[in-house]
């Protein structure tokens, strides 16, 4: 689709998860010690630690570089979301996200919602296909050798250097098939609702 998705209802939504990570970030490090997503935490019942520790940023580079996604989201997306749509989207994918981080890497802390980024360009490239777009099949593809190359290889030290922590390539992986199971049950709600 041509054009920014510029009305009000594609706008709202990532306005808010935008104005919570701004908000998070101006009140660190509080907003680590309070909300921050460490295992051992969560483990002793502080839950709503897997949802907002990917809220929070290791450092400005890391935030203005998860916003930078964010827009590219919306820019690439933005359309096929409802406010609705998108808080429950992007809240099922921080939940999914975080819990999967919890059980299988291995972080001590994590902060960054670069999987949850994931999650959402494979669930709106998996909208695209179903919408007959080809650009659909070719963010797929990309996204598939960026995760591939970053597990295999690894992350690149620039990238480490300007976040100031280690590249979370493990939470890329679990973002990507997060977005694949998000898009089954997006499609599944679909079939049901229309019968």
């Amino acid at each position: 689709m041509l054009g920014l998705p510029l009305r009000r209802q594609f706008i709202i939504g990532p306005l808010l998860v935008f104005s919570c990570m701004i908000l998070l970030h101006l009140f660190e490090p509080y907003s680590s010690e309070l909300l921050g997503l460490f295992p051992t935490k969560v483990l002793d019942g502080e839950w709503w630690r897997v949802i907002t520790g990917q809220l929070l940023h290791t450092n400005l580079n890391h935030l203005l570089l998860n916003s930078s996604g964010l827009v590219l989201v919306w820019a690439l997306h933005g359309e096929y979301y409802s406010v609705k749509h998108y808080l429950i989207v992007m809240l099922l994918c921080l939940t999914l996200v975080g819990i999967t981080l919890m059980f299988f890497a291995n972080y001590s802390h994590y902060a960054g919602l670069s999987g949850v980024l994931h999650s959402l360009l494979i669930y709106g490239g998996i909208i695209d296909i179903t919408k007959q777009e080809k650009t659909g099949w070719l963010l797929l593809l990309g996204i598939a050798i960026k995760v591939a190359y970053e597990n295999i290889v690894g992350a690149s030290a620039e990238t480490e250097e300007l976040i100031g922590a280690s590249v979370a390539t493990e939470a890329h992986l679990i973002g990507v098939i997060v977005g694949c199971v998000v898009a089954v049950f997006y499609f599944y709600y679909q079939v049901i609702r229309h019968k």
